[in-house]
C-alpha cells in the first residue's frame, strides 16, 4: 500500500517551532519527594517571573500535601513553561517507567487545572531533551548501589541551554519500508 503524503504531517500555516532553552531552577523539597525543577522558554519568554517559579514550587508542595499528587519513588523532576507544568516521577512498582501529572495555569496557580495526557499529551517535543537526560541520569542511579550519594548524583545532575538538534540534519538508520 503506498503512503499518502497528502492526507499526513499537515500543519496550521501560521505554525512556528520556536526553539526552547531549558534552564534548572533548584529543587522542590518535600518530606516524600525531591523534583528536580527545570524552566523550559522560548526567547521571547525570556525573562520569567521568578514569582511564577515560587509560586509553581508552592502548587507542587500542596498537590501533594492534598494527596492529588503522588511521590511515588520520592525522585523525578519538573518542567515549568510559559502556560504548562509537567511534573514527573518514577513508578515504584516499575522504577522504569515515568508518571507524569500535567498542569495548565493562566499566569498563576490560582488558575492551574490538571489535565488528561490523554487528550493533551504527556511530552511535547522539546520536553523531550529534557527527559532523555533525565532517563540517563536515571538509569545511572538505577544501575549504582542507590546510596545516599548516588541520590545527591542524580538530584545535581541537569540538562541546561538549546534544546534540540535545531539547524542538525537527521540521520536514518534503515530505509523506509511500509508495512500493511
Amino acid at each position: 500500500m503506498a503512503i499518502n503524503y497528502e492526507g499526513i504531517g499537515n500543519l496550521r500555516e501560521d505554525y512556528k517551532n520556536e526553539q526552547r532553552i531549558a534552564a534548572q531552577v533548584g529543587l522542590i523539597t518535600d518530606p516524600s519527594l525531591v523534583l528536580k525543577m527545570y524552566l523550559m522558554l522560548t526567547e521571547s519568554s525570556i525573562p520569567f517571573s521568578s514569582d511564577t517559579v515560587i509560586e509553581a514550587k508552592e502548587f507542587i508542595k500542596k498537590e501533594i500535601k492534598d494527596k492529588r499528587l503522588d511521590p511515588l519513588t520520592g525522585m523525578g523532576f519538573a518542567i515549568l513553561s510559559e502556560n504548562m507544568l509537567n511534573v514527573v516521577r518514577y513508578d515504584t512498582k516499575y522504577p522504569i517507567v515515568l508518571r507524569n501529572q500535567l498542569y495548565d495555569y493562566n499566569e498563576t496557580f490560582a488558575s492551574a487545572k490538571p489535565l488528561d495526557i490523554r487528550d493533551d499529551g504527556s511530552f511535547c517535543i522539546w520536553e523531550f531533551s529534557i527527559a532523555e537526560h533525565e532517563r540517563n541520569a536515571w538509569e545511572i542511579y538505577l544501575d549504582s548501589r542507590r546510596s545516599k550519594s548516588d541520590k545527591e548524583q542524580y538530584l545535581r545532575s541537569f540538562i541546561e541551554g538549546p534544546l534540540g538538534i535545531h539547524g542538525q540534519p537527521i540521520k536514518t538508520a534503515i530505509p523506509l519500508a511500509v508495512y500493511d
